[in-house]
């Protein structure tokens, strides 16, 4: 065994399972964050002109602005216990990685309707790829039990 190999196998075995257990993480925080912040007036004014600009003004129209956020709060902070609860029941994990790729693919359906390209946009093309990893994972273990 060359020591090529050897470290190889190390750091292969180190990680395995890890990536996974981080990718989870990194959106039960980014989710968490978004979700809460969606509860405060500077979230709504941030949001206003998206959800008035897009499709998104069809909850506009049934909740009023306030009401829009706090149900996007609400779709996130699900997501969030969701995916927590992930880490045992593989079900859950998957209903909640479904839902990232949900909320991913409603934000990318905004690029048309916004006009320009941003962080905002960008980063759900992330949150799509890591929900798809979470998702197949999940349902991996879902079939093994």
């Amino acid at each position: 065994m060359t020591a090529k190999y050897s470290y190889l196998s190390c750091a292969i075995n180190f990680l395995n399972k890890k990536d996974i257990i981080a990718l989870r993480l990194s959106l039960i925080v980014i989710f968490l964050f978004f979700g809460i912040a969606k509860w405060f007036e500077f979230e709504v004014q941030a949001l206003t002109p998206i959800i008035t600009a897009t499709w998104l003004n069809i909850f506009n129209q049934v909740l009023g602005l306030h009401g829009t956020s706090y149900f996007l709060g609400g779709v996130e902070l699900t997501t969030v216990v969701l995916l927590l609860l992930g880490f045992k029941n593989p079900m859950a994990g998957a209903a909640g990685a479904a839902m990232i790729i949900l909320t991913g693919l409603v934000t990318l359906s905004l690029l048309p309707q916004l006009g320009t390209i941003d962080s905002f946009i960008l980063k759900d093309i992330m949150v799509v790829a890591i929900g798809l990893t979470l998702l197949k994972q999940d349902l991996i273990r879902w079939h093994q039990e």
